[in-house]
């Protein structure tokens, strides 16, 4: 289920977990090029003809839209525990989200010229939020807070409806509880097409965020540019680094839930100091799994991407990981201060045995919408900047023109940009 090796660069096992990929079928991306098509030549009827080609929902008879009363249904049938959960978990993604608003500035020079940065809110976002199965509540308001900080006014969501026509009860309370009242119960790549390209009845957005399936994740890769998207999300992950005062049964829940999300391209690996505590932790792995009757949701991911690496030294497991570069790290040593400073490439890292990775899922404040696949190498998660633009302002006077035309205009000719060296001549 859980394999053990020593680690060395040349181990078939970390290869295996440095090659890992999100693949998409050919034929996905064939299918959901028809789909953006249709619906940005036909609009309402052909996402109506797909939703129920693919969701089996007539939309004439449910409406696109959320109604006054379903919000209103649904609060009332949502519990006072779960209202309070949400309560405390968004009170402390706005405390944290806050403090990223970027600030603008002005630098005035002594010839008059006055230079200026500015940031302003996207004008509209959709949040695609899967629902029908598994109702990420956690994902709708990890979306929804950083694009209420930055300020965005036009927020809509977008999830697959249940096979009545009616939205999960907790996705709509929290969707009331921010304030957005723009639910469309529309879904896959015929959703975000809709939203992309505009139809009849459905508003055209600036960006769309979110996760979903192949054919959601296609539609964001093929409508990148006809509207900003946050990433093409891959499967979850997660290395733990841990020393030998490690809790073996910590590690293994750990490891658990990231595996139970149940693909099987999930990845969840540690690396520890000797073989005997490698075997610890797979021992809990199986009795925490039969225990909790999830052997069959962890199974495929275990097998394929899971596993302990017994290293030399802590040293050794900071560099393969920041060469795996996942999604979520965990730091359980005593000294963890200069490791984290090593840690160079990780979506987010909890520090500690009690800062367990579904606390950055759903509660502390932080984000949990993070790179996977490698892709910490290069990019971060979700913030504030995601929803807004920066843009700057030039005011030069004609002092300041006169006095510098001569370089810009020979930065212009070097380029052989005539008419950009003329633009400034003229004004000589």
């Amino acid at each position: 289920m859980v394999t053990i090796s020593k680690f060395d660069l040349q181990n078939p096992r970390y290869i295996n977990l440095l090659k890992r990929r999100s693949s998409i079928p050919p034929e996905v991306e064939t299918t959901v090029r028809e789909v953006l098509k249709n619906v940005k030549e036909k609009g309402d009827e052909a996402l109506k003809r797909y939703m129920k080609k693919f969701d089996g929902v007539d939309s004439d008879e449910i409406g696109f839209f959320v109604s006054d009363r379903e919000f209103a249904e649904a609060k009332e049938k949502v519990s006072a525990e779960f209202k309070e959960a949400v309560k405390r978990a968004c009170e402390n993604l706005f405390k944290f989200h806050s403090r990223q608003l970027p600030a603008g500035f002005s630098e005035a020079y002594e010839d008059g010229t006055v230079l200026e940065r500015r940031y302003t809110p996207i004008n509209s976002v959709a949040v695609t939020v899967p629902g029908n199965m598994a109702p990420l509540v956690s994902t709708l308001y990890m979306n929804l807070v950083p694009a209420i900080v930055a300020g965005v006014p036009n927020l809509y969501i977008l999830t697959k409806p249940r096979a009545d026509g009616t939205i999960d009860e907790h996705l709509l309370y929290v969707a009331d509880y921010l304030k957005v009242r723009n639910y469309l119960k529309i879904s896959g790549s015929q959703g975000l097409a809709a939203v992309a390209y505009g139809t009849e009845s459905i508003r055209k957005v600036d960006a769309i965020v979110g996760p979903g399936n192949n054919y959601t994740q296609m539609a964001k890769k093929l409508l990148f540019g006809e509207v900003k998207i946050d990433s093409v999300a891959g499967p979850s992950e997660i290395a733990v680094i841990a020393d030998e005062n490690a809790n073996p049964a910590f590690i293994a829940a750990d490891l658990m839930s990231q595996a139970e999300h149940g693909t099987g391209f999930e990845a969840s690996t540690a690396f520890c100091l000797s073989e005997a505590q490698a075997q610890q932790i797979r021992e809990e792995i199986y009795t925490l799994c039969k225990e909790n009757n999830l052997t069959e949701a962890t199974k495929k991911t275990f097998e394929n991407y899971g596993d302990i690496f017994v290293v030399d030294s802590i040293e050794e497991a900071v560099k393969a990981v920041n060469e795996i570069a996942p999604e979520h790290v965990e730091l359980l040593l005593n000294d963890y201060e200069a490791v984290l400073d090593r840690l160079t490439n990780a979506g987010a890292v909890f520090v500690g045995e009690y800062s367990t990775e579904p606390v950055g899922d759903y509660f502390c404040g932080t984000n949990h919408i993070l790179p996977t696949c490698g892709t910490a190498r290069f990019s971060s998660g979700m913030s504030v900047g995601e929803f807004m633009r920066g843009y700057s302002v030039i005011q030069y006077t004609e002092a300041a023109l006169k006095k510098n035309a001569d370089h810009i205009i020979r930065l212009a000719e070097a380029e052989g940009m005539k008419a950009h060296a003329l633009a400034v001549r003229v004004r000589k």
